[in-house]
């Protein structure tokens, strides 16, 4: 049984008395927001003491992390915009002021929490990633989420980011022991501890050039809707597919490829091509303006909506429930579309879209007439972010019509001269032939008593949201 002192001493550091406001309501800041959670550089002292780290340390810089990730998003957002590099000074990077720091993560491993610390926070472990940026300065970032696909306990290379408190210029934490096959932590000593919510990861792949953080794609889940877990990686998407030129995406994404193995859910298609450029070439059924209301997402996509199409694209006979067919519905979100394309509910318009697939989408398929019990039904299918979609209209005759129209007037005087020639010499048998034909039809034309036609594909209203 722990020490009831100790368990008092953790719960007062790792959840205090919410803060009443500050005199001045000035609580958007962000020396303001520390300074009411009692995180002000004067309460953070205790991180910049010493040589050695410690679990008073560990607490207090996970209460930083904490607070920084139920901060506004509004606020934050204000924060992580004004955030600073780290100059050659490095003590003057500490203090209510977020830093920015881009270069290379090196090594990643995680740093087991104490069994006390552990129960309080509600996890085992947390993350350190050493950075070194730009100008070759070591940093280490205590972080509440890093890329799962790095490997932990080895040396990586890859383009990553950190926006964060500086707290530290003495030693930071140093995860260990390595597991036997791991590699220790690296003996160098960091320069600087920043605390942040996550290190973004930006991988040399054309939607990662674009400055889509990979890491938003851990919290996606593929076969639902969307759910809580998908929003930062869409709206992401939305925003990187609108750094990039609609030309360079489409290059990059080539011609219409096999969309087979991203149907099947047995080929787990998207475990490894998450993110990967990919082209749709169908008819759009559906195409419905989506607002973004949050002003949040307003900004960091830099538009106040987008459009959701339905795409049809032709397949291989493919069995979906009890219907077989030959083309797929593929749900498409893009910036804008061409001018003039017709929109709505109910449309059959030739586009491409050239895009990045983004997760394995399901939604429910709307019961059958006639069917007393029916299980719920789903329809899975991949959701592709891109920048636009490419009309390709039916093309006018309009023209061809003018050109042409005084060469068909001129043939048709022409005949009707050869016709008027030729009558006076066929009238006298014209009864003769006009009996002739009629006995020659049948007593009816005999029609189907119903014209089969395929029944209508229903589609949802729109995709859910979070």
């Amino acid at each position: 049984m722990k020490p009831l002192a100790i368990v008092l001493a953790i719960l007062a550091v790792s959840f205090p008395t919410p803060p009443a406001l500050a005199a001045d309501g000035a609580t958007d800041t962000l020396p303001g927001y520390l300074g009411n959670w009692k995180l002000d550089r004067a309460a953070r002292a205790a991180l910049e003491e010493g040589s050695a780290w410690s679990d008073a340390k560990l607490q207090l810089a996970l209460r930083i992390i904490s607070r920084l990730g139920v901060a506004p998003a509004d606020a934050y957002d204000g924060w992580a915009s004004e955030a600073a590099a780290i100059g050659p000074e490095r003590a003057a990077a500490i203090g209510d002021r977020f830093v920015k720091i881009e270069g290379r993560a090196i090594f990643i491993a995680p740093l087991v929490l104490p069994a006390e610390i552990a129960e309080i926070v509600g996890r085992k472990e947390i993350d350190v990633v050493r950075l070194k940026a730009g100008d070759g300065m070591i940093v280490d970032v205590l972080a509440d989420a890093a890329p799962k696909a790095w490997p932990r306990w080895r040396p990586i290379d890859e383009a990553a980011a950190v926006i964060g408190l500086a707290v530290s210029i003495a030693a930071g934490p140093v995860p260990a022991p390595p597991p036997a096959d791991g590699v220790a932590w690296p003996v160098e000593p960091a320069a600087i501890l920043v605390v942040a919510r996550r290190v973004a990861w930006y991988p040399a792949t054309p939607l990662g050039g674009l400055g889509m953080d990979y890491g938003l794609f851990d919290t996606v889940a593929d076969g639902q809707k969307l759910v809580g877990g998908d929003t930062e990686a869409f709206y992401g998407m939305l925003a990187a597919v609108g750094r990039g030129s609609a030309e360079s995406i489409e290059a990059a994404a080539g011609p219409p490829a096999d969309i087979m193995p991203l149907l099947d859910p047995k080929q787990r298609w998207f475990a490894d091509h998450r993110g990967d450029p990919i082209t749709v070439d169908g008819v759009a059924r559906r195409a419905t303006r989506i607002a973004i209301d949050d002003p949040v997402r307003r900004r960091a996509v830099g538009a106040d909506h987008y459009w959701e199409l339905f795409v049809f694209v032709p397949t291989s006979l493919i069995k979906i429930g009890e219907r077989l067919q030959e083309s797929y519905p593929i749900v498409c979100c893009v910036r804008s579309l061409p001018n003039g394309m017709p929109t709505g509910q109910n449309i059959n318009e030739r586009v491409r879209v050239s895009g990045f697939a983004m997760k394995r989408y399901a939604y429910p398929l709307p019961k059958v007439k006639g069917e007393k019990e029916q299980p719920d039904r789903r329809q899975e299918t991949p959701l592709v972010i891109g920048r636009r979609a490419a009309w390709v209209p039916e093309p006018s005759t309009a023209g061809a019509t003018s050109f042409l129209g005084w060469i068909f007037a001129g043939l048709a005087a022409l005949i009707g001269l050869l016709l008027a020639f030729g009558a006076w010499r066929s009238s006298r048998d014209t009864r003769r032939r006009e009996r002739s034909e009629r006995d020659a039809l049948p007593e009816r034309i005999s029609l189907p008593e119903r014209i089969s036609l395929p029944e209508r594909i229903s589609l949802p209203e729109r995709i859910e949201r979070p």
